[in-house]
Formats: structure tokens, sequence, C-alpha cells
């Protein structure tokens, strides 16, 4: 490839007074000397998750030239799916190390499984032991249904005693935990398609189908809610353990030989320690340590997006199915970054002009809106000062952002983070602006969060 060609860009960000450089990261790294050209991302899409950062952003970003020579460890402290750590590892020039803090236990699951090798030719064997399990007919399921007063509204009768003995299967296999791991996320990718939930938005919402009357997709979802009454749960299920195994064998043959390994480490980003992941994204904290100071050489992240997506509440039915109770998950919800449901609480100046200003005038129109803004950059600085701490000098940091609305008007969330992290001891390379095509992103919110159409990739390196 060229040499310095991130040198190229910082030049070309420079020299046009810092506007963020227009970018297509498919075409850029398709356009790479010597890169073994797959197009072959179907590994990233083993199960659903909202907000997924497009593949080629990383697969480019560490081909650089002056990426090359780093080749120790890789963070990223907001891994969602999986999706920087799996490129991570799998990149052409150099295979990182590369750990993963997810505070979302789907996010962990999916990353694990995306990065974590088993013999994928002994999962037909596999279903057969599970398909004895599933039709016994002694099973007595009730223990493995959810405690929730209102899974009826989520779930037929029919559909909630098969998926409790589905888990009851799977639960009672003695697989290895990377296997088990694996069906346990090809479990929770089935369970939106046996709801009366609408496949068509994120967060989940009962189906209501005179809404769609007259469009296109009425027919697709009338069939979808006949399914949803008598699942064929098995049949479905085995279509999708089938599909996922497909989607990892081309990338396990990657990764079998890898010298290196990534792995999921810890759940908040603003106070970074090490534990141990166990089943269905459960982390052991018992024995954790603190992360040391100036132990990653790169940090490569999309944090979450300025009050526009609901991470937790997306993933609420799956994580009941996977054993976690309504009040997990509801504090999963009130810690995470960008959390919207905010009590209480007073609000103090920042430390930055803008970010303050942009606070107060949301509190002069919406408390509650002012008081998500204003935690949403409060957690973002003690993030951005954590990283600071654990990456070493010199180091590169690369963010990926996107933009959105607060009541109506649009924030330049990219520029105002860019601030905190040039003010915490960065200097700032280049930005580089994407047009978000779908990515699983959330559509419009009532007007409320807006229709995030583009994402800027800034890279900063830590001076000292």
């Amino acid at each position: 490839m060229k040499s310095k060609e991130l040198y190229k860009l910082a030049k070309i960000y420079q020299n046009n007074g810092r506007e963020p450089i227009i970018f297509d990261f498919k075409d850029a790294y398709s356009s790479l000397e010597d890169v073994n050209r797959s197009n072959n991302i179907n590994h990233h899409y083993i199960h659903f998750y909202p907000g997924r950062i497009y593949p080629y952003i990383p697969r480019y970003i560490l081909s650089l030239s002056e990426l090359q020579t780093i080749n120790g460890v890789l963070l990223d402290p907001f891994a969602g799916s999986g999706t920087i750590l799996l490129e991570a590892l799998i990149n052409p020039y150099v295979q990182r190390e590369s750990w993963g803090i997810e505070i979302n236990p789907i996010g962990r699951l999916i990353s694990k499984v995306k990065v974590t090798v088993f013999d994928t030719s002994l999962v037909p064997d596999y279903l057969r032991e599970l398909n004895k399990i599933y039709h016994s007919k002694s099973i007595n399921t009730e223990e493995f249904i959810p405690i929730y007063d209102k899974i009826d509204m989520w779930f037929s009768q029919d559909a909630i005693n098969k998926l409790a003995k589905l888990k009851y299967a799977i639960q009672s296999l003695e697989f290895e935990n990377d296997v088990k791991d694996f069906f346990w996320l090809s479990f929770s990718g089935i369970i939106r398609k046996v709801s009366k939930a609408d496949p068509y938005i994120p967060p989940p919402v009962v189906l209501k189908l005179e809404k769609y009357k007259n469009t296109p997709k009425f027919n697709k979802l009338k069939e979808h809610l006949e399914r949803a009454k008598t699942p064929n749960l098995w049949k479905i299920f085995e279509e999708e353990v089938l599909s996922n195994c497909k989607k990892l064998n081309a990338v396990f043959k990657i990764l079998r030989d890898n010298p290196v390994e990534g792995k999921i480490i810890w759940d908040d980003a603003r106070k970074i320690k090490k534990g141990i992941l166990l089943q269905r994204g459960v982390i052991d904290k018992s024995n954790s340590c603190i992360l040391p100071s100036d132990s990653v050489d790169i940090i490569f992240t999309s944090p979450p997006y300025l009050t526009a997506q609901k991470y937790i509440r997306t993933s609420k039915l799956e994580l009941l199915w996977l054993g976690y109770s309504i009040k997990e998950i509801n504090e999963l919800e009130k810690k995470s970054v960008g959390a919207e449901r905010i009590k209480v609480s007073d609000i103090e100046k920042l430390g930055y002009k803008n970010i303050d200003e942009l606070v107060e005038k949301t509190l002069y129109k919406s408390r509650e809106r002012a008081l998500a803004v204003y935690f949403y950059f409060k957690n973002m600085i003690e993030v951005i000062r954590e990283l600071n701490r654990i990456l070493k000098n010199q180091g590169y940091m690369i963010l990926v952002v996107g933009d959105n609305k607060v009541l109506g008007e649009w924030i330049g969330t990219y520029r105002l983070l860019a601030d905190i992290v040039t003010n915490e001891g960065f200097r700032e390379l280049v930005m580089l602006k994407d047009t978000i095509k779908s990515r699983s992103m959330l559509t419009r919110r009532n007007g409320s969060g807006g229709l995030i159409k583009e994402e800027y990739v800034m890279i900063f390196q830590k001076e000292g």
C-alpha cells in the first residue's frame, strides 16, 4: 500500500481548514495495494444489533501504514457486537490482540461468539442431541419461563412453552462453554422471529397490522403474526444455527491459526478493569483487577450516540429469555452512557463552553432532555480521561461518531467530543466523513432523535 497514508490525509485536512474529508471506506480499502480484497462481511451479521459500525471503517483504518507498525493491544471500550474486535484480529497486514468493554450482555455474547473458534463440523451432532431433549415429553419447563407479567403481550402461550423447552435443552447439555454460547446466541437470534413484536422497529413494539395496511409489507407481517401463534420453533432454531455456522466458517478459518486472541474483559468504560467472561454474556468480577496505565496501543471505538440509540431496550426480549430479570435490565439501561431515563439530579458546569451552553439552552425547553445531554457529556469526559490513562504515549485513538437532533435541533456531537479529547491530552490528526447507508441504525424517533445520516471518523494521537 502507499506509505504515509494517514500523514497525507492529515495534511489535506489541515490545508482544508480542518473540514472533515468526505470518504468512502469500502472503496478506500479496495484500493490498497497487496490486500486481500475479500468483501465478505457476513460474519458480522450473526445476530441483529443496533447501530453497528460499518466493517470497512476498521478494516481500512487498521490497514494504514502508520498503524501497521503497531502490533500491540487494541481496546474497544464500546465494543457493541464486536465488529472492531474481529477486524483487528483478521486484518491482512497485522493481527492485534483485541479487548472489548461492553455494558450490554447481548453485545458481549455476540462479540465472544464471533472471535472464539470452535469446531463447527460438530454442530449437526450437537443439534441431534438438542433435538432429543427438546422433543422429550417429560420436561417441566415452568422455571425456564421469564418472570415478567407482560410476557403474554409479546408471545403466544405456544411460543412461550416451546422457547422454555429449547432453553431447558440448551442448558441441559454438557457442551463446553464456547459451544454453548454459540447455541445461546442462536437461541437469542430467534426470539424476535417468534414474537408479536414489529420486526421493522428495533426497540420492541407490539406489531399493529393496521398500521401497514395498503403497504407492500402488509402480507409479510400478517404471516409473521400467524406464525407467532404456533411457531415451528425447532425448524426456525435449526435454520438459525446452520445459517450462523455458515457465516462463521470462513472467518474461523482465519482465526484458527491466529497467534492473538480477542476477548471481552469488562462492562464499564468509565473505570476499566479485567474480569472473566462466562456464559450468556455474564462477567465474573470476583477476582477483577484495574487495567494498568499505559497498557493499550490503540483505542478504536464507536461511542453511544447522544439520545439516539436504545441499546438495552432493543435487546429487552432477548435478555429476558437469556435469564436477565426486568430489574437487571432496567439497571443496565440506567448505567449506560447516553441513557435517556435520567431522574432528579443537579446540573453543574462541565468546563466546556460549548457543551455548557448546549445544556443550558436545552434546559429552557426540557429539564429531562437537558439531563440526558448533561450526563452524556459528563460520562464521556470520564471515559476519555480513563482512555487517556490506559493508552500508551503516541498511541492512536479512533472515534466513530454521528450527529443527531436534540429537541429538533442538530447537535455537532463529533466536534464537541473532539474538543474534550484534545483538551485531555490528544492531538487531532484528521476527521473523515462517511454517509450512513443503513447499518442497522434506528430510523426516525418521533422527530426527537433525528435520522442519523452521516458519521465522522476522528483520529487522534496521545501526546506525551
